[in-house]
């Protein structure tokens, strides 16, 4: 598992080689272990990286995530497999008829509006007993 957070600031191209990521720009060439990445970030739209390395850094499971023109975050690459059996859940899932994926939908949508009244009642007890001890004091 990797610990060093990469972020790519300027111009640069990427690429992999012998597990080492090689990042070339104007100022020279730095080649850092895949074994010492956890997350890549790019802050930039001018970098070019390979498929080679991209492919390479999901099996390691390190986080790729590429920022706009404005450096926000835009998006990350996830890989497909994570697990022993993703692809046949996917194929599975592709299977589902048209009820079994409402059904599904539904109970995702049901969670989610419990947990969020949850939240907001955690949150508005929190905030009545804030207000009791104000004017108790």
């Amino acid at each position: 598992m990797g610990w060093r957070t990469v972020v790519v600031t300027k111009a640069s191209k990427l690429d992999l080689r012998m597990g080492y990521m090689v990042l070339r720009d104007s100022e020279g060439t730095v080649r850092v272990h895949l074994s010492e990445i956890s997350v890549l970030l790019l802050e930039t739209t001018a970098v070019s990286l390979t498929a080679a390395l991209l492919n390479e850094l999901t099996k390691q499971k390190i986080k790729v995530i590429f920022c706009d023109e404005k450096q926000n975050p835009a998006f990350e690459v996830l890989p497909y497999y994570g697990c022993h059996d993703c692809s046949l859940k996917l194929r599975t899932q592709l299977q589902w008829n048209e009820t079994a994926k409402q059904a599904v939908w539904t109970s995702i949508v049901t969670q989610k509006i419990k947990q969020q009244a949850f939240n907001l009642g955690t949150v508005l007890q929190r905030n009545r007993l804030s207000g009791y001890l104000l004017a108790c004091s």
